[in-house]
């Protein structure tokens, strides 16, 4: 489920701090206000960032001198202009359905973690079973779905062993009763055909699932 990977979050932040092509000076204790998120788990990820070849950093008295780089800018007209053909050209549709797949059971350790817990409680009004259901689907018809669903933000956060990515998730209603939430981690080895969903009750169980079996998703 997870795998290191420059914060696009983060780079999206910093594109409309620095208006694209202009430099800003920000001290990581700001930037860590502003978006969220411990002040070292900020250097971590800008250095991630500058590594990648998104962003220039260069130290100053206040901070960080940041700006974009051309790689970085691309990224986010890339971004800008996948979503303008979703609003523009693409109609929300209110269903999706998608093939159970098993998966290597990597997801219940994530679910697992305390913080994910309570912020999972707290954010979709529910504590998911421990454990995510892989569903293989169609990535414009997901695009199209999740445009009629508003995301949840669910913060990533650091434990003394290591750091745990940021969240999107939508809420969903799985065969038209039972609630759920699509979840979209920032790191993530899937490929983006396959997403996972998480839910209070154990899916599998609930429904027999088998592989290839057929679940149909709905908005909440």
């Amino acid at each position: 489920m997870i795998t290191k990977k420059p914060d696009f979050f983060l780079l999206l932040f910093l594109a409309k701090k620095t208006r694209l092509f202009n430099n800003v000076e920000l001290s990581t204790c700001k930037i860590a206000l502003e978006f969220g998120g411990s002040q070292q788990t900020v250097s971590r990820k800008l250095r991630r960032l500058k590594e990648a070849g998104f962003v220039n950093l260069v130290s100053s008295p206040r901070g960080c001198e940041i700006s974009l780089t051309k790689k970085g800018i691309a990224r986010v007209k890339e971004h800008f202009l996948e979503l303008q053909g979703f609003f523009s050209g693409a109609k929300s549709i209110k269903s999706l359905e998608g093939t159970f797949s098993f998966g290597i059971g990597e997801g219940k350790y994530y679910i697992a973690q305390k913080q994910y817990l309570e912020k999972f409680s707290a954010l979709l009004g529910f504590k998911p079973y421990l454990g995510t259901l892989n569903l293989i689907v169609d990535t414009e018809k997901l695009s199209r779905f999740l445009l009629g669903t508003e995301p949840v933000f669910i913060e990533g956060f650091e434990t003394g062993e290591r750091s745990f990515g940021s969240i999107k998730a939508f809420h969903v209603k799985i065969f038209g009763k039972t609630k759920g939430a699509i979840i979209i981690p920032e790191r993530t080895k899937h490929e983006k055909n396959v997403i996972e969903i998480i839910s209070p009750v154990y899916l599998r169980r609930k429904y027999r699932l088998k592989a290839g079996s057929k679940i149909k998703l709905g908005i909440a």
